[in-house]
């Protein structure tokens, strides 16, 4: 559905990413895992067009546009949490993004918001502003969010992020439930275990790709090492 064919970008003199290769299919779980700096986010931005000047090529399945497909999940720290708007609102942000300018939201758009927030657990907040969440039920509305645009490839930065141990195993099963129905599920996550026990999928990298395949196959001491040391940066 999605893919990078020889993708490298560069912040100045400084690689962020180097070569990679890789295609996301549908019904696909993917975890990204490596350290800080090795270019997960970046290649995340690259997916969605949010990248500026880089080399290689971002493809996408004939007849599917980035715009119409896609659903990304940013940082929690990269969004203002202060703007004066509800998790309604949140959430409904995914359908008018769907819709485009000048198309107001109906009764169907309006359904498809309330399961959303009811499929992950917020529908009881839907009037409290946003800036009086915690971590983990502002998580739960971002999702929400992603989930009632109704896209077919799902991008995650680092979802499990300030969120305690139940709320990460509610969202893993919701974003497992989402590759089982068909979805492609890309989530830069650093928890090697949840990543283990719920992806089809995991890829090492540091600025290049380390390894890629099934867990049980990519998590060997010879590919952590080369992942969590550093040498990937200069391979």
């Amino acid at each position: 559905m999605l893919g990078v064919e020889g993708l490298t970008v560069c912040y100045g003199p400084q690689v962020a990413l180097r070569d990679v290769t890789l295609r996301f299919e549908a019904g696909q779980f993917t975890a990204l895992i490596g350290p800080n700096g090795a270019g997960k986010s970046t290649l995340l931005r690259a997916l969605t067009g949010l990248l500026g000047e880089y080399e290689g090529q971002v493809t996408y399945d004939p007849g599917h546009s980035a715009r119409s497909c896609l659903c990304y999940v940013p940082q929690q720290q990269t969004l203002d949490w202060g703007f004066p708007v509800t998790v309604w609102d949140t959430a409904m942000m995914g359908r008018t993004s769907r819709l485009g300018w000048g198309r107001w939201p109906g009764a169907r758009d309006r359904q498809i918001v309330a399961d959303a927030l009811k499929e992950t657990g917020v529908y009881d907040l839907r009037h409290r502003h946003i800036g009086a969440l915690s971590g983990g039920q502002r998580q739960r509305v971002l999702l929400a969010r992603m989930l009632a645009r109704q896209g077919h490839l799902l991008l995650l930065d680092e979802p499990l992020t300030g969120v305690d141990v139940t709320t990460q195993e509610q969202l893993m099963a919701l974003l497992r439930a989402q590759a089982d129905q068909g979805r492609a599920v890309v989530m830069v996550t650093h928890d090697l275990e949840q990543a283990r026990r719920w992806c089809d999928r995991i890829v090492l990298i540091n600025r290049r790709v380390i390894a890629d395949g099934r867990p049980d196959a990519v998590y060997t001491p010879q590919n952590i090492e080369a992942t969590f040391t550093g040498g990937g940066a200069h391979g």
